[in-house]
């Protein structure tokens, strides 16, 4: 009788082992994988409750910046106002500079924080706005232009030149511009879906914020007509710098 009832017990057992595996792993409905085979819940947008400043200081990408915005007081800025657009530049930008032009700057804080502000912009311009922004910029460049055309066919002269500047104006792609809290323009420009700031590219867009929007830049961005004071030659990424003295970084 206890060999019945044991090798009864035994049948159970394996036939319950199926059905606690595929509850295992079926587990919870809201439970997502993640890159390692490891679980988490998926929030949409995790920088959804961090400021344009909380995001800088967490990223291990933009440290330098974190920095810098601490050494100039901005970080406060950023961190309570708005709503901003940063164009952001990643530590490799920074690295781009050189160290002793670097180090120069967060010497001279009036000089970084003129820099700082150069990249940031009252309102909030996502990627989808700038890329609309400059394609009706386009829109009204493109009707001008087919405008001087003509009137360049019919009347000749100073009009046919003209049509001709308005037609290459059109061929250099979309732009629109912003203006930085420095009160300097920056030209921004979209072609085929990557975003252009001046001479930089934008490589990652769209962190959103609590208080604006945040695009990860490769180049550090330089308002028109900064004067440096650097000792020593120095040239790094197209970036110059020049013998002690007054030096225009451009």
């Amino acid at each position: 009788m206890n060999r019945w009832i044991t090798l009864c017990a035994c049948i159970f057992v394996l036939l319950a082992i199926p059905f606690a595996v595929t509850a295992a792993l079926v587990g919870d409905g809201n439970a997502t994988m993640t890159p390692g085979n490891q679980t988490g819940n998926q929030t949409g947008n995790e920088t959804g409750n961090m400021t344009v400043a909380g995001y800088i200081a967490q990223d291990q990408n933009l440290t330098r910046l974190a920095r810098a915005l601490n050494v100039t007081g901005l970080y406060d800025t950023l961190n309570t106002g708005g709503p901003y657009t940063v164009f952001a530049p990643n530590n490799e930008a920074f690295n781009a500079l050189g160290n002793v032009t670097v180090n120069q700057l967060f010497n001279e804080t009036t000089n970084l924080t003129t820099v700082l502000q150069y990249h940031v912009v009252k309102g909030e311009y996502t990627s989808a706005n700038l890329t609309s922004m400059a394609g009706n910029q386009t829109d009204n460049q493109t009707s001008g232009g087919v405008l001087g055309v003509l009137s360049g066919l019919l009347g000749g002269g100073n009009q046919t030149g003209n049509a001709t500047e308005n037609m290459t104006r059109n061929q250099t792609g979309n732009m629109t511009t912003l203006k930085t809290l420095t009160g300097e323009n920056l030209n921004i420009t979209v072609s085929d879906g990557q975003i252009m700031v001046e001479n930089a590219n934008v490589t990652m867009k769209d962190i959103n914020t609590t208080n604006g929007v945040i695009h990860i830049i490769d180049r550090v961005l330089m308002p028109p007509g900064l004067n440096l004071t650097t000792t020593g030659n120095q040239t790094t990424a197209g970036y110059q710098t020049g013998m002690t003295g007054n030096t225009t970084m451009a």
